[in-house]
């Protein structure tokens, strides 16, 4: 059994390290999860680097996202748990790199035992953004506008499949024809590569009509050509920012529109939801994803043993899926 171990703070392909004898002893309020599938997840390098919200204190199990089933169970625990299918919640409180981790029992959610384990890896943070920021903020009706950049992310692509689900419109921008290309296909909407007068095509895209909420992950000049195209009062739901800046909405349409700025961090949904909310939410994304509504490209999958060449490959540029390990 294997598990890979953050030792220290700066540089992770420096600092990690593969534990071939993880201690996987059960107390009574804890799992043990056979892990099907864990992503490599951006979050995942940053809180190596130090320079994520969370702050890790290595010796620390890396891994926030994860799948697996339950082999066994603490004496506190409900044994039905057993044999049962759990997504991980991203709390930081556990490592999902691994072959087995030992959990407690708070922190898995039972989910369908249908779909692909990859795919199902994936639920805990890139679904669930999407779902909020589209339920949480504004309040959307079939046939609103909403506009995004990162178009052609996993959040862009899931916030892409819900709200059409919801009867929702999407003006997606992203940074290169060939993304354009590959969301037309998909049957993505209105999509708009970022350039010069970006402001202006949205405009001319939307013939006039207006964005009530606007998502962002990139922290770029895109947020404000996207605020622009905002209704009075319109809301900016900022869930990462590629580019470490502040978010730049325009001073004009921040003070004159009055539009909103939002930020959204899955930790603070899960320290402030009930249990029953949290297994409903997951409980449903999973189900969407067992049916092929939401999915996300998946590139390479590697063995724990393999971190390196999964990390390389994580950093490699042109990469157009997720990274998984597997067993």
């Amino acid at each position: 059994m294997s598990q890979l171990i953050l030792n220290a703070i700066g540089d992770i392909d420096k600092d990690i390290t593969l534990v071939t004898d993880p201690d996987l002893t059960v107390g009574a309020d804890q799992v043990l999860v056979a892990i099907e599938a864990a992503v490599i997840n951006p979050v995942d390098l940053m809180i190596a680097a130090g320079t994520y919200g969370f702050q890790a204190k290595p010796p620390f199990a890396l891994g926030t996202e994860g799948v697996g089933r339950v082999t066994a169970a603490g004496a506190s625990v409900d044994q039905a748990l057993v044999g049962r299918r759990v997504v991980i919640l991203p709390n930081y409180e556990q490592g999902t790199w691994a072959d087995q981790v030992v959990v407690a029992a708070r922190n898995v959610v039972p989910v369908t035992d249908e779909g692909d384990p990859e795919q199902l890896a994936m639920v805990a943070i890139n679904p669930l953004t999407a779902h909020l920021m589209l339920t949480e903020y504004v309040d959307l009706q079939p046939g609103d506008w909403i506009g995004q950049n990162l178009g052609s992310s996993a959040v862009g692509q899931y916030a892409l499949a819900l709200a059409k689900r919801a009867g929702l419109k999407v003006l997606s921008v992203v940074r290169s024809e060939e993304a354009a290309d590959r969301l037309r296909r998909q049957g993505a909407g209105l999509v708009v590569v970022d350039g010069n007068d970006l402001a202006e095509r949205i405009k001319a895209e939307l013939g006039g009509q207006q964005l009530k909420l606007v998502l962002d992950g990139a922290g770029d000049a895109t947020v404000g050509a996207l605020g622009s195209a905002l209704e009075f009062e319109g809301t900016v739901v900022s869930y990462s920012s590629v580019t470490g800046q502040p978010v730049p909405v325009g001073r004009r349409d921040s003070l004159y529109r009055q539009l909103k700025l939002r930020g959204i961090w899955i930790v603070n949904w899960l320290q402030n939801s009930t249990p029953e909310q949290i297994a409903s939410t997951y409980g449903e994304l999973a189900e969407l994803v067992a049916q092929g509504v939401l999915r996300a490209e998946v590139e390479a999958s590697y063995p724990v043993a393999e971190y390196r060449k999964a990390l390389d490959h994580h950093r490699r540029g042109g990469r157009t899926g997720k990274i998984v390990f597997k067993p």
